[in-house]
């Protein structure tokens, strides 16, 4: 007999294997993680390129600020080359030293001494010497028995140029008040011959020519001397002079000799020129008045 059940199983139709469901969603979340991780990578470029292509922008691009301006450069400092000579010891051959000046020439002395009251006569050339010039002043009083009279004798000297060269003065027997200082007519002398020349370092000169006791002062060329004649107790000397002795006050004063450069201007010329006209002019004095035809 034929076997009915295998030919019945034969005839059964085989069906397709079933895909679970499971596989599907892993397969899903697989392909998401990798394309999320592409296009989340690079600082999410791709992801920004997509969107880009099909129109919209997901994220807008970032707006970068300009990058800052670079700053400028500090200038270098300023450099400077000092020549040698400047660095080096000076030859004791050319070494110099600082040293006076007039600074107010011969005529312009004299004329002080005469607006102070000392009628010395004018700066001339004198009378021995052509190439000398010079003003003096002298006054002699009355002999009173033994003694010799009061005497002054004063004198500028100089060149032809108006420098001084020395100025001298003599007091014989002066004039002195209770506490033994000098008359103060007499001093009035050595006061304008101390400030003209406008040297402010001799300050003990004066105070002992009115006390009458000796004093000798020196200083950058210039030398000061107020001595007691030792034979002639009642004689006075007084000397004062600018000349250079030493070897670099000579160096230093033929540099700045007056035949190498042009003459300074006269002090007293400039604060002349400089006052305004109408100090010059007295308050009391009244403009004149005009006349007729100016005023027509």
């Amino acid at each position: 007999m034929p076997d009915n059940s295998s030919s019945a199983y034969a005839k059964q139709p085989v069906g397709k294997p079933r895909v679970p469901v499971v596989f599907w969603l892993l397969l899903t979340i697989s392909l998401s993680l990798i394309m999320g991780t592409v296009l989340l990578s690079n600082n999410m470029k791709h992801l920004k390129t997509v969107s880009h292509y099909f129109g919209f922008d997901l994220l807008p691009q970032e707006v970068r600020p300009p990058p800052p301006k670079a700053l400028p450069r500090p200038t270098p400092p300023a450099t400077f080359t000092l020549p040698f000579h400047i660095i080096e010891p000076p030859l004791v051959q050319t070494a110099s030293t600082f040293l006076r000046t007039w600074r107010i020439s011969g005529a312009a002395m004299c004329a002080a001494l005469r607006n102070a009251g000392i009628e010395t006569s004018d700066w001339a050339a004198a009378s021995f010497n052509a190439d000398t010039f010079e003003c003096f002043f002298e006054q002699s009083g009355k002999r009173e028995k033994d003694q010799l009279p009061n005497s002054i004798f004063v004198i500028v000297r100089g060149d032809a140029a108006g420098t001084i060269n020395n100025m001298r003065v003599k007091i014989i027997n002066p004039e002195t008040d209770k506490n033994g200082q000098l008359d103060p007519g007499i001093l009035r002398i050595f006061e304008i011959m101390l400030r003209q020349p406008q040297w402010l370092d001799f300050h003990e000169t004066l105070n002992a020519i009115k006390n009458l006791k000796d004093i000798k002062e020196d200083g950058f060329g210039a030398s000061i001397g107020f001595t007691r004649e030792v034979l002639n107790p009642g004689n006075y000397n007084f000397t004062l002079s600018l000349d250079a002795t030493s070897g670099p006050q000579k160096r230093t004063r033929d540099y700045f000799s007056g035949r190498r450069w042009l003459p300074l201007p006269d002090p007293a010329v400039e604060i002349d020129s400089a006052q305004p006209e109408s100090v010059s002019k007295p308050p009391h004095i009244e403009a004149p008045a005009e006349s007729q035809e100016h005023r027509h």
